[in-house]
């Protein structure tokens, strides 16, 4: 087997907070933070955990005073990560991360609900068997806690002061239906939420040990089942010193981005910022500041940068371009050459060359360039709206741990027809020598 081929690799920032008085800009798919400065924006440490598994890249992440928590989909690992390091991990018994507070971390384990169908309408509830805690809280100084709920704890939500934890619980009734299959009486239990404070230490929850609120018909937690999710969902807001930030777009088209602040107990803006062309990852409040990181709406400009704005000015405060730290230092190692590296190249040009993906697309040849695990299968073609110009597509058949992705050529031909299709292209003028990489 062949050693890995050396190549850079620089931050691709994805995820920002704010935790032990510094912003932490987290990378995508690499297990380091850029931990920075909140006033200036300078680069103070890098901090990373590779020790920590990820056989996913997807993140949840969430944080209170000078604690991070991480997990990564997919596992039951929950790491507390500090300015100095991972500080300690947590097995989660198959729940996972909903969000941090001065008690710790709260872990949640939805309940599957099935319908609960009788013979007779005085048929008591069945029994529904748990196969581990559906609450646990992850204290900062180690250890968890499970934490028992009355009634079914079906699902949870957060914002920036409570836990939300949706139960169904008695009293209860059935009522008959004749379709679909099995016919009988179905179960209706009442619903609540309550609302757990973010510093709340305790073991058991009954349904009036904390404020409750009546929840009718379906569980409602995603920010598309509130109208007013741009004013109120947690994560297209920040919250900073007596003010509250808010952003989002007018419409699908409009290419711009409005940012409003708001003073607390007020619902009138202090200050309307308008940012055209950007698209926002996340954002973090720091005293009277926001903090945005973003990328530009033009497929062609794939750098991402830190924005700052302030109430005092309608203007961007400060551009940070962060992206062109080299953390190579700091990633995972890379896995071996998998011995059938050649003969999986060759697998995938032989079903992909000369194939014709859409009736726009022509000329089509698959090379792939570049060595192990960077290299990439390069789809050339003309297209018929694009006179003058070879478009190519790269594809990457590895991760950056050197681990073999999904069959690109399961997908991948309609990947490239709907793109074809939609000429979703960069535009031409980030073309060099009549090349259009897509």
């Amino acid at each position: 087997m062949s050693a890995p081929s050396s190549e850079r690799r620089f931050l691709r920032p994805r995820y920002i907070l704010s935790a032990a008085d510094r912003l932490w800009v987290i990378d995508e798919t690499q297990p380091v933070a850029v931990l920075l400065d909140p006033g200036s924006g300078q680069i103070d440490r890098i901090v990373s955990w590779p020790e920590i598994p990820s056989p996913s890249p997807t993140l949840t992440v969430a944080s209170h005073g000078d604690h991070v928590w991480l997990q990564y989909s997919g596992t039951d690992v929950l790491a507390c990560v500090t300015a100095d390091g991972v500080h300690h991990a947590e097995y989660l018994e198959g729940t996972h991360l909903l969000t941090a507070g001065p008690s710790g971390a709260w872990c949640f384990r939805p309940t599957r609900m099935r319908d609960d169908v009788a013979r007779t309408a005085a048929a008591p509830p069945l029994l529904r068997p748990q196969p581990g805690p559906p609450l646990i809280l992850a204290h900062t100084g180690g250890g968890t806690s499970p934490i028992g709920v009355a009634g079914v704890l079906v699902t949870a939500d957060f914002d920036e002061y409570s836990v939300h934890l949706g139960v169904e619980h008695a009293p209860w009734s059935r009522t008959y239906r004749d379709n679909p299959t099995p016919t009988g009486y179905v179960l209706r239990q009442s619903k609540s939420w309550i609302h757990l404070p973010l510093n709340a230490e305790t073991t058991h929850i009954e349904l009036d040990d904390y404020p409750r609120s009546r929840a009718d018909g379906v569980w409602h937690t995603s920010e598309y089942a509130d109208t007013t999710y741009n004013e109120q969902h947690r994560r297209k807001r920040a919250l900073g010193d007596g003010i509250r930030w808010h952003w989002g777009t007018p419409s699908k088209r409009s290419g711009v981005l409005l940012v409003k602040a708001f003073r607390d107990g007020s619902s009138t803006p202090v200050r309307e910022i308008a940012l055209p062309g950007v698209q926002v990852y996340e954002g973090t409040a720091r005293g009277q500041r926001l903090w945005l990181l973003v990328r530009s709406a033009d497929r062609g400009s794939p750098g991402r940068q830190l924005v700052r704005l302030s109430i005092d000015t309608a203007e961007r405060e400060r551009e940070t371009a962060i992206d062109d730290l080299d953390i190579t230092a700091y990633c995972r190692p890379v896995a071996p050459e998998p011995p059938d590296h050649a003969s999986y190249v060759r697998y995938c040009v032989r079903r992909l060359d000369g194939r014709r993906f859409s009736k726009r697309m022509h000329d089509v040849r698959a090379e792939f360039i570049g060595d192990w695990p960077h290299g990439r299968l390069h789809i050339s073609f003309t297209h018929d709206y694009y006179e003058g110009l070879t478009l190519v597509a790269r594809l990457n058949l590895y991760d950056e741990q050197g681990q073999r992705l999904d069959d690109i050529t399961r997908y991948a031909p309609t990947e490239l027809m709907e793109q074809a299709d939609t000429r979703s292209y960069p535009d031409r003028s980030h073309s060099v020598g009549g090349v259009l990489y897509v």
